[in-house]
């Protein structure tokens, strides 16, 4: 079996390297992060992805995987899959520092024939510009952008609805055919330019799915009709009206992904001066829908604030670009005292870690991280239910407390019996009160 080499060990790239290995795949795991790849050696997933430490443990049981921190083990491998991050810049665009520096670590490493593929969200003429970085003809180059969603990331892996890659090296297309042999039936291939915007595009409409349901809810409201009877409804068209997925009102949208593509979208319009308002009212949209529950929240005329679930979706220890996270920060704005209660993230594998990763997570030293929801909760005027964990969840039921509960995205409508639901009576902020 070939030697593959997975550069940059975050969420995408933990993941697939687990599962390369899982199914047999000799890897090598690459990060510059002693603590990652130390944790990972040990059997210990980086992130709480459901499934990550199954195929670890048989990944360690086959020795299949190696994890190290010097890139000089590129050297003996066969391919590269580069799954650095690309964050947005101050600019909307994407900054690609990490990946540059990674084909460059290629570059210097990768033996003659070697295959690098960037698994990373890249922005329009990336390819060109890392052919011309890598420098070396005998060095194929190709796109395999990944549609993981945090919290089922193996599972997206390994069933997925579509795999596209793009290259114009035939040794790259050779080896992406034998790398996805077992899904052959869901690759596509296509060119490099479609591919550098294919994952902008996705995001971007999945923003634009949530942003579209919030809105929904928004204008819905003060006629008394309930968005979710609406949105199910629209939802039961499959056939004209898509899948259901996103489209459900809730909080704003945030994470690693939806935000920074959506800015990178609109970005790359305005510079190619395209007049394209609906990509640029999505943030605008979604920023409006944040400061709606930060006056519902006021409007109970709180002195303090509980939020459970500060994750960028139900369950999730990832906080970059969390909606509940940028609601602690609105509402400590508006002089509210802010205590925040989040299992997933007391419950982290690598450093920071409990306490101080949830201190870290909010990122204000004004807001009071707790070490459980029954802390939270005491002696708050409102509690504000964010994307918690099933833990938080049950644990917010057996605290009871008796001041309104915002369940902002639905999470004890859906996830509570009548029962418990009843125990608590919270106040549903998307749905009529009835």
């Amino acid at each position: 079996m070939e030697r593959v080499a997975v550069v940059g060990l975050g969420y995408v790239g933990s993941v697939t390297a687990a599962s390369l290995a899982a199914r047999g795949w000799n890897v090598v795991g690459i990060d510059r992060r002693a603590a990652v790849t130390e944790a990972m050696a040990r059997g210990v997933a980086p992130i709480p992805e459901p499934g990550l430490e199954e195929r670890l443990a048989r990944a360690k049981s086959a020795g299949t995987l190696e994890l190290t921190t010097d890139p000089a083990a590129l050297a003996t491998c066969t391919a590269s899959l580069i799954c650095v991050g690309t964050p947005v810049g101050a600019d909307g665009q994407l900054v690609v520092d990490d990946l540059l520096a990674a084909i460059d670590t290629v570059a210097k490493h990768a033996p003659r024939d070697h295959v690098c593929i960037v698994r990373s969200t890249v922005p329009p003429g990336l390819y060109d510009r890392a052919r011309r970085r890598l420098g070396r003809p005998d060095v194929g180059l190709a796109l395999n952008p990944e549609f993981l969603r945090e919290g089922s990331a193996v599972a997206d892996l390994e069933d997925p609805e579509l795999i596209v890659y793009a290259t114009e090296d035939e040794n790259a297309a050779r080896f992406c055919e034998r790398l996805y042999a077992e899904q052959r039936e869901r690759l596509r291939r296509t060119d490099p330019p479609t591919a550098e915007i294919l994952k902008l595009v996705n995001n971007a409409w999945h923003a634009l799915k949530v942003a579209f349901a919030n809105e929904v809810a928004r204008v819905t409201l003060p006629i008394g009709v309930d968005p979710y009877a609406v949105m199910s409804l629209l939802c039961a068209d499959q056939k004209l009206n898509t899948s259901a997925a996103y489209l459900r009102p809730g909080m704003p949208f945030g994470g690693a992904c939806l935000v920074k593509d959506v800015a990178s979208i609109t970005t790359h319009a305005a510079t190619h001066a395209v007049d394209a308002p609906l990509f640029g009212s999505i943030l605008r949209s979604n920023d409006a829908h944040l400061r709606f529950l930060v006056d519902t929240v006021l409007a109970h005329r709180p002195k303090s604030v509980a939020i459970v679930g500060v994750g960028f979706k139900p369950g999730a220890a990832d906080v970059r670009d969390s909606a509940p996270v940028r609601l602690v920060h609105a509402l400590l704005d508006e002089g509210l005292h802010v205590t925040v209660a989040d299992s997933a993230v007391l419950d982290a594998r690598v450093p920071p870690l409990g306490l101080d990763a949830l201190r870290a997570a909010l990122g204000d030293p004004r807001a009071q991280a707790a070490p459980d929801v029954a802390h939270a909760v005491a002696g708050a005027d409102v509690v504000v239910v964010g994307h918690p964990c099933a833990e938080d969840r049950a644990a917010l039921v057996e605290a009871a407390p008796k001041v309104p509960i915002l369940d902002t995205a639905g999470e004890l409508s859906r996830k509570l019996s009548a029962e418990d639901r009843a125990s608590l009576a919270p106040v549903v902020v998307l749905a009529s009160r009835r």
